[in-house]
Parts: structure tokens; C-alpha cells; sequence
């Protein structure tokens, strides 16, 4: 099969004609439509985007599988870049390196920066296990490594906590840290800290750059088929607004906010990733493609909408109303976790009971009494939360007073910033958000516990909204 992509030739068109001979002659990629695929025009125009839940429902399950070994990785076709960049940083290649990271993906997309490593040049021990910060440190004593790859800045924080003391003190041969994720968090260590890319579940999504901040990345458009997704900045506009198509890198705008959507031989056909990157600049074009590469720096997720019973709260709004209830004089917000109240899900038992309708005691023995009995709504439309819940820590001491005060002030400024929300809760057909002021330390705790996973971001948002089971 041969993949025609007008304009620009670049690897882009090698990915994406491996993602079709691979995927397209199963039977799963006969039944979306894969096989018919001619060009990138052609791909965009017949493959639907996708989001992570349907994308697994629709593809991830029917295919069934990742990359077998049988399969033509792409992993390494942009391989030189950042092995060519660290051994600049580095100044030559290392005697021995250290990748402490664990096993996140299928084995093809795990090993792709282990063969990033082994291609720079030296001895390379991997540690994919956290014991304790201690027993991490010893192994890392014991193998004396002058390049350290770690997946967060924050995970050399945890090691330095072990005696309260740089880095360089316990590792004196380290001279370079290669980080993937939280690279603006402050640490002890004197060592340069470098960017190490950016894997993901569907690949590699971007190499380090040698220009700009240490935090920004060059999108890998010679790896993956990488789109991007318009949106408006929330904060401004209450909600995301997103475009209707996707921009090619090619075509990205200086300043402009995307989300990426990914598609590789791995298994992954148009999926958005939820990935959320601003364009700061441009790298040179080069071999693999033939026009400036997009230079990103990576977003948090922007807060998601909360659908309640009759409205749909915007997260941008609920992120800023829990900032502005904390005032000066009360205790500083250390995080808050916001989502549809678990225990506001109307029922039908309940309705029945509130309710003016009785049931006769002719209907004791029926499924409707036993409906009425239990408040069971598995028959029916399901409703939606009728409320906020609200799981804040702060720093400081916590009043008695302090939960009911922020409950009315956050529900007084959605009122303000949503009409429907104020309409509702007039009407008393939403209920007052419910607060929880969660024990010191909790946030603390789940950022250790993203520590000893050894993968991912390690530092969220300070307000997050989360789904009703995380509450």
C-alpha cells in the first residue's frame, strides 16, 4: 500500500502507511474502515476522533492487542535526536546510566527509552521498583551512575528526603538528570536537570529541544501522526470551546492552546489523549520532516464541566469560586478534589416516598413496592446528581464554622457566574455544595504514593474534578 499525502513528505506518511498495512487487513480494522485509507486527507476524513472512553470501547477492545513483536516499531526513527542531544549535554557518551522508571505500557512502547539509553552509549541499569526512597538510593549508590533518568523532578525530592541533602552529596560521579514530567518544581540538587521526551501509552509524542525553557519539548511529528486540537482558554470563556477539525503541526499557531490526538501502529486511531500543550516556538525542520516543528510546553489538564441534575457546571468556574471563598484571613488552600455528590443522586424510592403517591397495600408484594422499599433506580433513566461534593485541605487551623462558611460562599459565586445554577438552586432543585475539610497530609500522601509508581506526572492542579467513585 502506498500512502499519499499531498504537500509536505515527511515520516509522518512512513507512520501512517505502517499503521494501515499493520492494523488494516484485521478484521477490526476492516470494520472501521482502515483498509480503504489512501491518504492523510483520506485517514482524517474517514477515522472519527475519539476520546479515552470510547476510544478503548470502539478500538482499544476490538483490536485487542498493542504492537506484536512480529510488527514494524516506529519508535526509533527519531531516536537520534535525543540521543544526539543528551550526549551534547553530557558532553560525550556516559560511562554508566540509571533509568529509574517503571513498566507502564505494552513492551514495545516501554522500550523504546530503554533503547534510547542503550543508543546513547554506556552501561544501563534499570530499576523499576520502589521499594523505599532508601533502598533506591543504596542501588543507585552501589551502581555510581553520571546520568540519572527519572520520570519527575519530584522523585529526586523523594530521594533527597532520605538524609535532607542534595543529590550530588550520596551520587558524586552524577552529572546530568534527564526528567519527563514536572521539570518547573523547585529541588535541592545542583545537578542540571534536562528534559528526557515524552512517552505515552501510543508512542513518543515529542524529543528535548536544545532551545527554549528546559521545560519545553519538540512535538516527535516523525514518529506518530500527531494532530492538533483547537481550544479556547477557559478561564476567559468559562468553558472550552473546542474547533471542529484538527491543525497539523504544521500549521500551529505561536500562542495557541491544542489538544493532541495521536494515532500509531501501536493501536491508536485518531485517540484524544487529553494531553494539553501551548505552542512557544519553532525547531528546524530536518530529515524526517521538511517543515518547523511545533515547540510545546505542557498544560495541566483543563479543569472538566460537572453535569448536575438540569445544568452542566463549568470547571473553570468551580476551580476559581473555590480560590476566591478562601479570603485572607483563612487558612491557605493546599488542594481541593471537586465532583457530583455521590449521596445527591435522586432515586426512585425516594421520589416515591417524598412524594405525594402512595402505593396501596395490595401493591406490598410487588417489584414497585420493593423499588419503593429499597430506592433502587436501575429501572428508568438514571438522574443525574442534584450536588457538589468538595474534598478541600488546607493549610492552617480549620474553625468549626470554616465548612458552612465555604459552602455558602462557593455556592454564592457559581450563582453569580451561572445563571442556570443560580435558577435551580433557587428553585431548590439543587442542593448546597457539600464540603469536607480532608486531614493534613492528604495530598502529601497521594504524591508519594505517584512517586513509588515510578511513571506519570507526579504534581496535579491545586482544584481537580475528579469522577463521583474517586470521592
Amino acid at each position: 500500500m502506498r500512502i499519499v499525502s499531498p504537500g509536505h513528505r515527511n515520516r509522518r506518511d512512513d507512520c501512517l502507511r505502517l499503521l494501515v498495512e499493520q492494523l488494516g487487513p484485521t478484521r477490526p480494522g476492516r470494520e472501521l474502515g482502515l483498509d480503504a485509507v489512501r491518504s492523510l486527507d483520506d485517514f482524517r476524513a474517514s477515522i472519527p476522533i475519539r476520546d479515552r472512553t470510547r476510544h478503548q470501547e470502539e478500538v482499544t477492545s476490538r483490536f485487542g492487542f498493542g504492537l506484536d513483536d512480529d510488527f514494524e516499531n516506529p519508535g526509533g526513527w527519531e531516536r537520534d535526536v535525543p540521543v544526539g542531544i543528551w550526549g551534547a549535554w553530557l558532553g560525550g557518551a556516559p560511562k554508566r546510566v540509571a533509568l529509574l522508571r517503571g513498566r507502564r505500557f505494552d513492551t514495545a512502547v516501554d522500550e523504546i527509552l530503554v533503547e534510547d539509553l542503550e543508543a546513547l552509549g554506556g552501561e544501563l541499569r534499570r530499576i523499576d521498583r520502589w521499594e523505599s526512597a532508601a533502598s533506591v538510593l543504596e542501588q543507585l549508590e552501589a551502581f555510581e551512575p553520571e546520568l540519572l533518568v527519572v520520570p519527575s523532578v519530584l522523585t529526586i525530592g523523594a530521594l533527597e528526603s532520605v538524609h535532607r541533602a542534595p543529590l550530588e552529596r550520596r551520587l558524586p560521579q552524577l552529572e546530568l538528570i534527564l526528567a519527563e514530567h514536572d521539570l518547573r518544581r523547585t529541588r535541592r540538587t545542583r545537578i542540571p536537570i534536562k528534559s528526557a521526551g515524552w512517552i505515552e501509552a501510543p508512542g513518543r509524542f515529542a524529543v528535548p529541544s536544545t532551545r527554549g525553557a528546559d521545560d519545553s519539548v519538540t512535538l516527535a511529528v516523525g514518529t506518530s501522526v500527531i494532530e492538533l486540537l483547537p481550544y479556547s482558554n477557559p478561564e476567559e470563556d468559562g468553558q472550552r470551546v473546542y474547533a471542529r477539525q484538527t491543525t497539523l503541526p504544521e500549521d500551529a499557531v505561536m500562542g495557541q492552546r491544542y489538544e493532541l490526538v495521536v494515532s500509531s501502529p501501536h493501536g491508536f486511531l485518531r485517540l484524544r489523549t487529553g494531553e494539553h500543550v501551548r505552542v512557544v516556538g519553532f525547531d528546524m525542520p530536518y530529515e524526517p520532516a521538511d517543515f518547523p516543528r511545533p515547540r510545546v510546553l505542557r498544560l495541566p489538564p483543563a479543569p472538566a464541566d460537572v453535569r448536575l441534575e438540569g445544568c452542566t457546571v463549568s470547571g473553570a468556574w468551580l476551580s476559581a469560586s473555590i480560590r476566591q471563598a478562601l479570603h485572607r484571613e483563612d487558612p491557605a488552600l493546599v488542594f481541593a478534589e471537586v465532583g457530583p455528590d455521590p449521596l445527591s443522586i435522586p432515586t426512585m424510592g425516594a421520589s416515591l416516598r417524598t412524594g405525594s403517591t402512595r402505593l396501596p397495600a395490595a401493591f406490598d408484594d410487588t417489584e414497585l413496592a420493593w423499588l419503593t422499599r429499597t430506592g433502587s433506580h436501575r429501572l428508568g433513566k438514571r438522574k443525574r446528581p442534584r450536588g457538589l461534593l468538595l474534598r478541600i485541605e488546607v493549610q492552617g487551623y480549620v474553625v468549626p464554622e470554616l465548612v458552612s462558611k465555604l459552602s455558602e460562599r462557593i455556592d454564592a459565586n457559581l450563582q453569580l457566574r451561572s445563571p442556570a445554577y443560580a435558577h435551580l438552586r433557587t428553585r431548590a432543585e439543587l442542593d448546597p455544595p457539600r464540603v469536607m475539610v480532608v486531614p493534613a497530609g492528604t495530598r502529601g500522601r497521594d504524591e508519594q504514593r505517584r512517586v513509588e509508581a515510578l511513571g506519570g506526572v507526579v504534581r496535579h492542579p491545586d482544584v481537580r474534578i475528579v469522577e463521583p467513585t474517586r470521592l
